[in-house]
């Protein structure tokens, strides 16, 4: 009886010495294909390191490489005011920019203040759409908007008595295009006494503005206004640049044209002066003196901003 335990054992001690070689030979090969399939490379995991390296908080996020462009998009795309002169009264003139391609165009706002006030309030609907991407800037396009040229006559009050700057001149008879002291005729505007300045660029806001027209090589340029009379081009109806975006313009809006023609000889006014330095430029006056007619000038804005493609079309 107990020679046949010691032969038993013998063998149950054999099969458990082999047992265990299988085991310890069978679990390496078992695991070897679940810790290989953890660590191999996916697409995820390539990301990893440049995601990384951002600043973003959310490392994980499939977004998570923008940032690093987004100042450069607020900049130059979107659109942030930046100062390119000051008022008499030291107000900073400001100036936003969108897009950043070879054709320069330029939209200017708030010349006669708070008398005109509903231009200035355009501009800030315009830049608005622009942010948004409501409106698109040609890749071949930089748009700047000059939200308020006279930003003193607009913190003064509403109405006529801020037309002027803070010294009493008009900002848009204060310009080197025929420039005299005063207007003639019966139906130059009237309510309030205003002077062309001492000279042509006199004044700081329009001294500004024309450094920065020539500093930037503008093609194109539009001036609001208010109210009613019409779009004008620049030039005294000579410069057929002029002319043709005027007449570009006039197709998506119900604004007059050709404007309404008065007695009265402008003198010294920024698109005539413009037009001397080889820029198509026009006015176009709102409907009223409370309405921005933002409709109306989103289709004016997308014909101005294609307006290249029409040229070398032509």
């Amino acid at each position: 009886m107990k020679k046949h335990l010691s032969k038993n054992f013998r063998w149950v001690l054999l099969a458990a010495v082999l047992f265990a070689a299988a085991w310890i030979k069978l679990k390496p090969i078992a695991l070897v294909p679940v810790a290989v399939g953890s660590v191999t490379p996916d697409p995820t995991a390539t990301v990893v390191p440049t995601v990384r390296s951002t600043p973003s908080p959310t490392p994980t996020s499939t977004s998570a490489s923008t940032p690093t462009s987004t100042p450069t998009v607020t900049a130059t795309i979107q659109g942030q005011p930046y100062e390119i002169g000051l008022s008499v009264e030291g107000r900073p003139l400001e100036m936003v920019q969108f897009g950043s391609g070879a054709h320069h165009l330029l939209i200017i706002a708030g010349v006669h203040g708070g008398y005109e006030w509903n231009t200035v309030n355009l501009a800030d609907e315009l830049i608005i759409r622009l942010q948004s991407g409501d409106v698109a800037v040609p890749d071949d396009v930089t748009l700047f908007i000059l939200r308020n040229l006279n930003p003193d006559g607009t913190a003064k009050q509403l109405g006529p008595d801020c037309r002027a700057n803070a010294d009493g001149v008009d900002l848009n008879r204060n310009w080197d295009a025929n420039w005299q002291e005063n207007w003639y005729g019966s139906e130059c505007w009237s309510q309030r006494y205003l002077t062309a300045g001492t000279a042509p660029f006199s004044e700081p806001e329009t001294k500004a503005l024309s450094n920065f027209i020539l500093e930037n090589n503008i093609e194109a340029l539009m001036n609001y206004h208010s109210a009613g009379l019409g779009i004008f081009p620049g030039g005294w109806w000579q410069d057929q640049a002029s002319l043709n975006l005027a007449s570009q313009l006039a197709l998506v809006s119900p604004y007059q044209y050709p404007p309404y023609d008065s007695d009265c000889e402008y003198t010294g006014q920024l698109i005539d002066w413009a037009s001397t330095q080889g820029i198509a430029a026009v006015d176009v006056e709102l409907s009223n003196h409370t309405d921005t007619d933002l409709e109306i000038n989103l289709r004016i804005l997308k014909v101005f901003l294609n307006y290249q493609t029409y040229l070398d079309s032509k």
